[in-house]
C-alpha cells in the first residue's frame, strides 16, 4: 500500500489509505465494496432522469416517478427489516443491489418504451433502495463508535468521490458517440456488471446478526431525547431528497449544458469537490464541531442555489457546482452521524438500532413525498418557463431551515459531553 506524504514545517498530510489502515478489516472492505457500488450507481443514476425525461419532455413525469419509488421504499421498510433480522443486514444489502440489477434491466427490456412502465421501474427501484439502505445504515453504524464516526463517513465519502469521479465522465461519453439512445443502453449495461461486482464482493462481508424480536413498538413510544427531535428533522431532509437531489440539480444542470458528456464531466467536477472536502473534513471533524459543519454546509446550498435560480449561465453552474457539493459533503455526513449518534443514546440501542433505522424511514419517506406533492402544487400554479428555477431555489434552501432546530436539538448534547469529560 502507497501512501503520498508532503511535509510542510513539520506538518505531515496522510491520504487515504493510512486512513483506511486505522480501521478494521471488516470496515475498510464495506468503504471498498460502497466505492465500487458508487461507480456503478454513477454511471446511471446521473442519466436515468435525462433518458426518462428526453422519451417524456415532463418534469411531472418525473416528480411522478420520484413519488412512486418514493412511496414503494416507506411501506416495504418493515418488509426489508424483517428480511435482515431473518438473514443479516448484510444480505439485505445484497438483496437491495439485486433489485437494482432487476431495475435497470428492465429499462433495457422495455427499451424507448420505458415510460409506459414507470410504476414497475418505481417499484423495483424503491425496493432496491430500500433494502440496500437497511444494510448500508446497519453495517455503517456497527463499523465505528460515535466519537470516530465523522472521520470514518468522511473517508467513506473520500472513497465514493474517487470512484465517482470516471463513472459519469465516462458515461456521458458513450451516451454522446453512439447516435439515439444506444449510448443509454450501453451505459446500463455496464451498470449491471459493476453490480455484479458489488454483489460478489458483499458475500466476504457477515456484518453483525441483529435480534430476531422487533421492538419497533417500544421504539416508537420511547425513544431518546435526541432521535424525537431528529424524527422532525429528517422529515424536512425528505422534502430535499425526494425533489431537489432526485432530478432537480440534473434537470437543471442539464438544462443548461445541453449535452450528456458536458453534464458527465460536471459530475465528475462535483466528485472531485466532495473528495477534497472529504479529505480536509476527515482530519479534523468531531462530533463537537458538526453544529458548525453543517451550518456552513447549508449556508452554502442554499446561496449558491438561489444565485443559480436568478442567472442560469455556465460560469455560475461552475460556481455553484463547486460550492453545492461542498454544502452537500458537509450537510449529509454531519446529518449521517447526528442519526447515529440518536440511536446510541438508547441505552438498549444494541437491541433496538435495527428497529430506530426502520423508523427513522417513516419521517424521510412522507418528507420525499411531502416534497414533491409541494412541487406539483408548485407546477400547477407557476409559469412553466420557470417552474424549474423557482422550486429550484426553494428546495435548495430548506437545509437552511433546519439549523435552528438541529441547534436546539444537538447543543444540550455537547454542553452534556463537555461536562462528563
Amino acid at each position: 500500500m502507497l501512501t503520498v506524504v508532503e511535509q510542510t514545517d513539520g506538518f505531515r498530510v496522510t491520504f487515504i489509505l493510512e486512513r483506511c489502515r486505522e480501521m478494521t478489516k471488516e470496515a475498510r472492505l464495506y468503504l471498498w465494496m460502497m466505492a465500487f457500488f458508487t461507480f456503478a450507481f454513477g454511471m446511471s443514476n446521473t442519466f436515468i432522469n435525462v433518458f426518462l425525461w428526453k422519451l417524456n419532455s415532463s418534469y411531472t413525469f418525473l416528480a411522478k416517478y420520484s413519488f412512486i419509488w418514493s412511496f414503494v421504499i416507506l411501506v416495504s421498510f418493515p418488509l426489508c427489516a424483517s428480511y435482515a433480522r431473518k438473514k443479516t443486514p448484510m444480505a439485505s444489502l445484497r438483496l437491495g443491489v439485486i433489485f437494482f440489477i432487476l431495475t435497470f434491466g428492465f429499462v433495457l427490456f422495455y427499451q424507448e418504451q420505458s415510460p409506459a412502465h414507470i410504476y414497475e421501474i418505481g417499484c423495483l427501484m424503491g425496493l432496491g433502495a430500500s433494502f440496500f439502505a437497511i444494510g448500508m445504515h446497519m453495517q455503517s453504524l456497527d463499523s465505528t463508535e460515535d466519537q470516530e464516526r465523522d472521520r470514518f463517513l468522511y473517508v467513506g465519502n473520500l472513497l465514493n468521490s474517487i470512484s465517482g469521479m470516471l463513472a459519469p465522465m465516462l458515461a456521458g461519453y458513450f451516451i454522446e458517440r453512439y447516435a439515439g439512445m444506444k449510448g443509454y443502453y450501453l451505459v446500463f449495461s455496464m451498470t449491471l456488471l459493476w453490480f455484479l461486482v458489488v454483489v460478489l464482493m458483499s458475500f466476504r462481508l457477515k456484518g453483525k446478526q441483529v435480534p430476531r424480536q422487533s421492538q419497533l413498538l417500544e421504539v416508537w413510544k420511547n425513544p431518546s431525547r435526541e432521535w424525537k427531535g431528529m424524527y422532525w428533522v429528517t422529515m424536512g431532509s425528505g422534502v430535499v431528497e425526494g425533489t431537489y437531489s432526485t432530478f432537480l440539480v440534473t434537470m437543471m444542470s442539464y438544462s443548461i449544458l445541453k449535452s450528456e458528456l458536458a453534464l458527465g464531466g460536471f459530475a465528475t467536477f462535483a466528485s472531485l469537490m466532495g473528495m477534497l472536502t472529504s479529505f480536509v473534513l476527515s482530519r479534523f471533524s468531531n462530533p463537537e464541531r458538526r453544529l458548525n459543519i453543517y451550518t456552513a454546509g447549508a449556508l452554502l446550498l442554499c446561496v449558491s442555489s438561489v444565485v443559480l435560480s436568478l442567472k442560469q449561465e455556465f460560469s455560475i453552474l461552475v460556481v455553484y457546482t463547486i460550492l453545492s457539493t461542498i454544502g452537500f459533503n458537509l450537510i449529509t455526513t454531519t446529518f449521517n452521524a447526528w442519526t447515529y449518534a440518536s440511536i446510541e443514546k438508547d441505552p438498549a440501542y444494541q437491541e433496538r438500532r435495527l428497529d430506530y433505522i426502520v423508523i427513522r424511514e417513516i419521517p424521510l419517506g412522507l418528507g420525499r413525498m411531502i416534497g414533491i406533492i409541494l412541487f406539483l402544487v408548485l407546477h400547477a400554479y407557476t409559469d412553466p418557463q420557470k417552474i424549474l428555477a423557482i422550486s429550484f431555489a426553494l428546495f435548495g434552501s430548506v437545509y437552511l431551515l433546519l439549523v435552528v432546530p438541529l441547534r436546539k436539538i444537538w447543543s444540550r448534547s455537547v454542553r452534556d459531553r463537555n461536562i462528563a469529560a
